[in-house]
């Protein structure tokens, strides 16, 4: 039987919030992207982006809470990560992506892919243009891998623990790359990609 990933938005204030919370938190504990000084009293590791975010929520078939992401959207005077830590101005209708961990034994799984189609779905709705993020190399590496047009804006900075560059999607040309892009999984994500996102993924859904 073929895994089944369902993906859900953690709304403000409710328990589903809770949990991301404290999946990322621990998450992030494990993988060293934060100390535990940088806790709360209550054990989480909350953020001033999180009171203007929208939280997904990623689970196993069982229902079992096994990743995180989030996209933070600024009003106002409010601010994205890449304007605080790399000093970098945002281009209108821009969201950045973020507060993204699966469970080390999922690392492998598609679940990551459905993640970034919810995101996407996200942003869809919302009618964004331009998607920003801070990532690791390897991060990077593998949305590249997916046929992203993902742009480096900066210089790695450490941050989070790790070297990290800031880096920008241009959503108009998104699609047009993918197709452009010669890879196998490339090739299935863009399949799944042109699709009514249903909040779910399965094997089936990037079958040929």
């Amino acid at each position: 039987m073929s895994d089944v990933f369902r993906f859900r938005i953690a709304e403000q204030g409710s328990p589903d919030l809770d949990r991301w919370l404290e999946l990322r938190t621990t998450l992030y504990l494990e993988s060293g992207l934060i100390n535990d000084d940088q806790v709360d009293a209550n054990g989480m590791y909350v953020d001033q982006y999180d009171d203007y975010s929208t939280h997904l929520l990623a689970s196993d078939d069982a229902g079992v809470d096994i990743g995180c992401c989030r996209i933070i959207e600024p009003q106002g005077d409010q601010t994205l990560p890449v304007t605080d830590l790399f000093g970098i101005e945002p281009l209108p209708r821009s969201y950045e992506a973020s507060g993204v961990a699966v469970l080390p034994r999922y690392r492998k799984a598609l679940v990551s892919l459905g993640m970034y189609r919810a995101i996407a779905d996200l942003a869809d709705q919302k009618g964004y243009e331009y998607s920003y993020s801070i990532v690791e190399e390897p991060v990077l590496a593998a949305l590249r891998g997916l046929g992203y047009p993902i742009r480096v804006l900066s210089e790695p900075l450490f941050v989070f623990n790790a070297p990290n560059v800031a880096a920008v999607i241009d959503r108009n040309e998104t699609l047009a790359a993918m197709e452009k892009f010669d890879s196998a999984l490339s090739s299935l994500f863009l399949r799944y990609y042109r699709k009514p996102f249903e909040w779910s993924l399965t094997e089936s859904d990037l079958a040929p």
